[in-house]
């Protein structure tokens, strides 16, 4: 992934919380949306799953 530009670290740390949908398998599917929780810092974003590993369409790696 490339940098974020100040513009949408701006959008997403004002923002309280997201939905977002991965892809399925056949990489052109939109999966089931999860709410995510983000934070920014140091221009880098972090998110978690609002309900963990059990969020639908999301696997966490540790």
């Amino acid at each position: 992934m490339t940098d974020w530009t100040p513009e949408e670290l701006r959008a997403i740390s004002t923002t309280d919380d997201f939905h977002i949908a991965p892809y399925r398998a056949d990489g052109s599917t939109v999966g089931t949306l999860a709410w995510i929780w983000s934070v920014v810092v140091d221009g880098g974003v972090y998110v978690r799953a609002y309900n963990g590993t059990e969020s639908p369409g999301i696997r966490l790696r540790a």
